[in-house]
């Protein structure tokens, strides 16, 4: 099931890659860019916080808790400014959706096995 799951959050990275790529020479390099990165913040902001949930430490729970709603406020202020929108064939989707899918991807992705650094030796 983790591989699954590492294959999942590895595919939809590709696709928002590929998704942005499209869009070079059609729009703005901020607007292109900003569509490779902001998703891939948000998913970094899930994954964190569901690793950090996964933590004995509180001081780290609170840590990620506020790093997380930062570099979501960021990937949010950017990709709102930039206007990016996902269209890929017949697949279109605003980039403040893409974000909350990627957010939740990444938080949903992630399990305890994948998260604990320290289980092998």
């Amino acid at each position: 099931m983790n591989s699954l799951l590492a294959y999942i959050q590895f595919i939809f990275i590709g696709l928002v890659i590929y998704g942005s790529v499209l869009t070079f020479g059609n729009t703005s390099i901020n607007t292109s860019v900003s569509g490779i990165v902001a998703p891939i913040l948000a998913w970094f902001a899930g994954t964190g916080l569901r690793a950090s949930f996964n933590s004995e430490n509180n001081n780290q729970k609170k840590g990620s808790i506020f790093m997380a709603v930062i570099v979501l406020a960021i990937s949010y202020l950017w990709i709102n400014s930039t206007g990016y929108w996902y269209v890929a064939h017949a697949i279109e989707i605003s980039g403040k959706n893409l974000l909350i899918i990627s957010f939740f991807i990444g938080f949903l992705g992630t399990t305890k096995s994948i998260s604990d650094i320290n289980s092998k030796p």
